[in-house]
């Protein structure tokens, strides 16, 4: 599941506001906008995330792309996604700060629906890039306005559980839409369509979804600019301050997990059902019926990733940050590798590896984000959090451009392979940097 929730320095964290159940809002925020805060929180990351998962259909039952080309041509999409989100997500939380977090959200939603529409009409793999980058304006939009909403409706006191309830509608809404989604062309196509035909209808469909979403932010979120909003330092200022502060240990591994658990994160959403279709299909599978095979397996990662969550958050503020990242990262390396190495992909086994996955998947973002929750309050926090933010955005853009060259070069398993030997890296270096802090 996309790393979502980062930590946002503003927010809102002044008088109080209503209760609902254990959640105290901010002052201004009533009952209508915070269950359109939780309607907005299961429909955006799954509609983030359904675009590339429904790829491996188009790919190979409309574009015909070659099976050793698939990889490299996804990772390289991926990569365009996120240089474009990472310009348009600055640009809309400086926008928002003005003109109020509603109607960018809402904005978003539409050229999601835009992107969502235009991809099927793609007649050759060039025309894939400019649909990706319309839909990456949108993502980037409802991406950081979900963050900042929730930085705005919680008070200090109910932050974390308003983050955790979100952080579990997040998954929900991954799980539930792209099981669906990716089903559709099976049901499509049995009615008798041709497969083109059959991707402009799911495409299609996903727009019109749009729509809810959208109605959701536009008429449910609080109206107008927050009431409060820190002070945006300049970004090279935040730069020399974030890396200056890497010179403790303890940042610095910070950093290193952004960009680790960020990478765990891109590998399965860009090549995990382009791998299973491709495994499928060599068994003798149509497309959608590979599609559909491996979707259930990406569905298993996600429940299981979210559920986890609710374990992970009951007992990592006991531990040592560090050990629980050496720990986290530890699992997360037995995950990937587990999956990496797997002989048959779509077999029994895989059952259990999708499922160890999803747990690696979540307790090394939990880990990272427990880490510069800490590091980060003692001092610059802005400052850190931002490049933390940056070395996240890093470690998806590397995992998808090598990860992509390692499908077609060597195999489709070799993104997973290689993250899980990254996970395990940085496992020694939390251990490493656990004694030297230990001693001091």
């Amino acid at each position: 599941m996309p790393d979502t929730l980062q930590p946002v320095a503003a927010g809102t964290a002044g008088a109080a506001g209503i209760r609902v159940g254990p959640f105290e809002l901010a002052a201004g925020v009533d009952r209508r906008h915070f269950r359109g805060l939780l309607g907005a929180s299961f429909f955006t990351i799954g509609l983030m995330t359904l675009v590339g998962n429904l790829q491996p259909y188009l790919f190979n039952a409309v574009l015909g792309v070659p099976a050793q080309l698939q990889g490299s041509l996804a990772g390289n999409l991926a990569t365009v996604n996120e240089l474009v989100f990472l310009i348009v997500a600055a640009l809309a939380g400086a926008a928002s700060d003005k003109l109020g977090r509603r109607p960018i959200y809402a904005l978003g939603f539409v050229f999601m629906a835009a992107g969502f529409a235009l991809y099927p009409t793609a007649t050759e793999t060039s025309q894939l890039f400019l649909f990706r980058s319309v839909f990456a304006v949108g993502s980037a939009c409802v991406a950081s306005m979900l963050a900042a909403v929730i930085a705005d409706y919680a008070t200090e006191r109910a932050r974390g559980r308003l983050v955790g309830v979100c952080f579990f509608l997040n998954g929900m809404g991954v799980a539930l839409l792209i099981g669906m989604a990716t089903a559709l062309p099976r049901v499509i196509e049995n009615m008798g369509v041709e497969p083109a035909q059959a991707a402009r209808c799911v495409y299609w469909t996903a727009a019109a979804l749009c729509i809810l979403p959208w109605l959701i932010v536009a008429f449910g979120l609080q109206p107008g600019a927050p009431a409060r909003v820190e002070k945006r330092e300049p970004l090279l200022a935040t730069l020399r301050i974030g890396l200056g502060a890497a010179r403790e240990p303890k940042v610095l591994l910070a950093y290193l997990s952004a960009l680790v658990s960020r990478g765990d994160l891109a590998v399965l959403s860009t090549f995990f059902l382009q791998w299973l279709t491709l495994a499928g299909k060599q068994r003798g599978m149509t497309t959608a019926a590979a599609l559909a095979a491996g979707s259930k397996f990406f569905v298993i990662a996600q429940i299981v990733a979210t559920l986890w969550a609710l374990v992970v958050i009951s007992f990592v503020d006991k531990l040592d940050r560090v050990v629980a990242v050496a720990l986290a990262m530890a699992v997360a390396a037995a995950a990937y590798l587990t999956v990496g190495y797997i002989a048959d992909p779509l077999g029994t086994d895989m059952y259990f590896a999708a499922a160890f996955m999803g747990i690696g998947e979540m307790s090394g973002v939990l880990a990272s984000q427990s880490l510069v929750g800490q590091v980060a309050g003692e001092r610059g926090r802005g400052a850190i959090i931002g490049v933390f933010s940056m070395f996240g955005a890093l470690g998806i853009l590397l995992t998808t451009f090598v990860g992509g060259q390692l499908f077609d070069s060597w195999r489709p398993s070799a993104p997973y392979i290689m993250i899980g030997f990254a996970d395990l890296a940085l496992a020694l270096i939390a251990i490493v940097v656990w004694r030297r802090t230990r001693r001091a």
